[in-house]
C-alpha cells in the first residue's frame, strides 16, 4: 500500500489557486443564461457511428436525440418515441408527433429508418453493426418504427437505450455513399440535430460551444453551454471560483469539493466499471492463468478504500445487473505469492515487458495506472505506462497494438444483455465492444438462451451460470465499480444525477438557472 499512498500524496489539489490557460480564462457569454460544464476527456468528433467514448457521447446527448434513454434510476425514459411495445419477435415504437429538426425540417420515422439501416450496416463503419446484425427495420407510417431482431432478445432495448443510436437527419446525410459516410465532415460540425441544443463550434482542446435549439419540442431555459475538456482537479478549482457550473469530480477531490461554499455534491452507483482490457489475440495473454495472476497481484480492495474513499465496490464480473449474478464468485483476493505462482505455471517469462495505456486527466484513473504498474511489476512483469488520447487508444484497439488498456464506463445495470456486447465472440472491436478479443462459445450459448426467453427466473439462472464462466475466464481485469460523483455550483437548478457519466446530461432540457 506504500505505492498507493505515495501516488496520492504527490497529487495535491490546490483549490484556492484558480487556473490559467484557454480553458480557465474563457470568458462567460454576456448572457446570464450561459453555463460551463466539465468534460472529463477531450472529445474527438460527434458521430453515432463511431465506437463510443464518454466525452463524445456526453456532447451528443445534448445535440442529438434517440428513441429512448435511461433516467437517473436506470429505467427506460421516452425521448423521440413517446411509447413502445415489446413482443417476442418485434419492438414497435410510436414517435412523438409534430417534431422538427433544429433547421426546421420535419422529423419522421424515415429518419429513424435511415439511421438504423446505417447503424446496422458494417460498410458504414458503424460500431453498432454487431449489435444490430440481422435485424430488420420498418417504418409503416410517419410516426411508427418497428425493429425485428435477428433472434428473440427480450433485453434488446438495453442495447439501444442511453447514449447510443442517436437519430441522424436523412435530409442532410441521405445522399452520402454508405461506404464513405463515416468520414463525413458533418460529424465534425453537426449543426442539425434533435437535441435541446445545437452545435456551434469545437475549439480543439479548449471548449465545445452549444446554443439552444429553436425548434426543440419544449422551451429551454439555458441559452448557451460551454463544455470544457480539462482535468478533474482543474475543474474542481474552477467550481470553487464560479467559472464552472457542473463537474464530474474524482473521489480524490471529494473532501475538498464538499468544503466549497454553495456547491452541492451528489453520488450514484455506476452502471459500468473501471477495467483493463487484455489483448487476448497476443499469445502471452491467452492463458487465463495469466489474467487471474494479474488480478491477484492488484490490491483492488485498497484501491476502493483509499483511492475512492470507499465510494465504490470491487468488481468481479463483466455483468452488473444484480439478478444476473450468482451468490458467490471467485473474489481474486490480493495475493502476490499466488500471482507469481500462476504466472510461473503459465510459463510467463519473468521481467517480460508489457505496456499499460490509458487516457490521462481523471485523477483516480491516473493513480490507478501507477498502482497497477507497481503491483504487476512486483509479480514479475515489467510494465511501462503510456498516456494516450482517445483517437490513439481506439486505433490501438483496432490494430491490436496495445497490451493492456485501462478504461471505464458502460451502461450495464438495466439488463445483462448489455454486457454481452463486451464479451461475445461475434463482437470483436470495432464492430462490437469486445476490446479484449475474448471468446468462449459456451458462454455465448448461455446468454443467447437467456435472451430468447421472457421468464425472469429462467433468464437469471442462465445468466448466473454465464457469469460464473465469465468470472473463471477473466476476459478483463475488473478493478472497481465506482460511485459517479457530480458537483453543481449554486446557479444550476434541476440537475438529476445519473450514475452513468455518459448520460449525465440526460435531463438538460429541464435545467434552469437561479435568478
Amino acid at each position: 500500500m506504500n505505492r498507493l499512498s505515495g501516488a496520492l500524496a504527490v497529487l495535491v489539489l490546490v483549490l484556492a489557486a484558480g487556473c490559467s490557460g484557454p480553458a480557465g480564462s474563457l470568458a462567460r457569454d454576456s448572457s446570464h443564461n450561459t453555463i460551463s460544464i466539465h468534460l472529463y476527456q477531450k472529445p474527438k468528433r460527434f458521430s453515432p457511428l463511431d465506437p463510443p467514448t464518454g466525452p463524445d457521447q456526453q456532447v451528443m446527448t445534448l445535440i442529438f436525440d434517440n428513441l429512448l434513454t435511461l433516467d437517473d434510476s436506470y429505467s427506460y425514459a421516452p425521448r423521440l418515441a413517446e411509447r413502445w411495445e415489446v413482443r417476442a419477435d418485434r419492438i414497435t415504437f410510436h414517435l412523438r408527433r409534430g417534431l422538427k429538426w433544429s433547421d426546421g425540417m420535419p422529423f419522421t420515422s424515415k429518419d429513424v429508418l435511415f439511421t438504423y439501416r446505417l447503424l446496422a450496416d458494417a460498410k458504414s463503419g458503424s460500431a453498432m453493426a454487431g449489435k444490430l446484425a440481422g435485424a430488420a427495420f420498418e417504418a409503416p407510417d410517419d410516426t411508427t418504427f418497428v425493429i425485428r431482431p435477428a433472434r428473440p432478445n427480450v433485453g434488446f432495448l438495453s442495447l439501444i437505450a442511453g447514449p447510443f443510436a442517436f437519430i441522424l437527419p436523412e435530409h442532410v446525410l441521405g445522399m452520402e455513399p454508405v461506404d464513405r459516410i463515416a468520414g463525413s465532415v458533418f460529424f465534425n460540425h453537426p449543426t442539425v440535430g434533435m437535441g435541446p441544443y445545437t452545435f456551434v463550434t469545437y475549439k480543439t482542446d479548449q471548449y465545445v460551444e452549444l446554443a439552444v435549439n429553436p425548434h426543440y419540442r419544449k422551451p429551454i431555459a439555458i441559452s448557451r453551454i460551454f463544455l470544457k475538456p480539462i482535468s478533474s482537479d482543474v475543474a474542481a478549482a474552477q467550481l470553487g471560483t464560479g467559472e464552472m457550473d457542473l463537474v464530474q469530480i474524482s473521489p480524490t477531490d471529494l473532501r475538498a469539493v464538499e468544503s466549497l461554499k454553495g456547491v452541492t455534491v451528489s453520488a450514484k452507483p455506476s452502471p459500468g466499471f473501471i477495467r483493463i482490457a487484455v489483448d487476448q489475440s497476443d499469445r502471452r495473454f491467452a492463458d487465463p492463468r495469466v489474467r487471474r495472476a494479474m488480478l491477484h497481484a492488484i490490491d483492488r480492495e485498497a484501491l476502493v478504500a483509499k483511492l475512492l474513499a470507499g465510494r465504490g465496490r470491487v468488481q468481479n464480473s463483466s455483468f452488473v445487473t444484480s439478478w444476473a449474478l450468482p451468490g458467490t464468485l471467485e473474489a481474486y483476493a490480493y495475493d502476490p505469492a499466488r500471482a507469481r505462482s500462476l504466472l510461473a505455471q503459465a510459463g510467463w517469462k519473468a521481467g517480460e515487458k508489457v505496456t499499460l495505456s490509458w487516457i490521462p486527466g481523471q485523477r483516480d484513473r491516473d493513480v490507478t495506472a501507477t498502482v497497477v504498474q507497481g503491483a504487476l511489476s512486483a509479480a514479475g512483469m515489467t510494465v511501462e505506462l503510456k498516456q494516450v488520447q482517445a483517437a490513439e487508444l481506439l486505433e490501438s484497439y483496432e490494430k491490436r497494438t496495445f497490451d493492456l488498456a485501462l478504461f471505464g464506463g458502460g451502461s450495464y445495470a438495466v439488463d445483462p444483455s448489455s454486457s454481452v456486447t463486451i464479451i461475445n465472440c461475434t463482437a470483436f472491436y470495432p464492430s462490437g465492444g469486445n476490446i479484449s478479443n475474448f471468446c468462449d462459445e459456451s458462454l455465448d450459448t448461455l446468454t443467447a438462451r437467456a435472451d430468447a426467453g421472457t421468464d425472469r427466473g429462467q433468464r437469471a439462472k442462465l445468466y448466473q451460470e454465464a457469469a460464473g464462466k465469465d468470472n473463471a475466464q477473466v476476459p478483463y481485469l475488473w478493478l472497481y465499480n465506482p460511485d459517479t460523483l457530480w458537483a453543481t455550483g449554486s446557479r444550476l437548478r434541476g440537475f438529476k444525477p445519473s450514475g452513468d457519466f455518459a448520460t449525465g446530461f440526460w435531463n438538460a432540457d429541464e435545467w434552469t438557472l437561479a435568478g
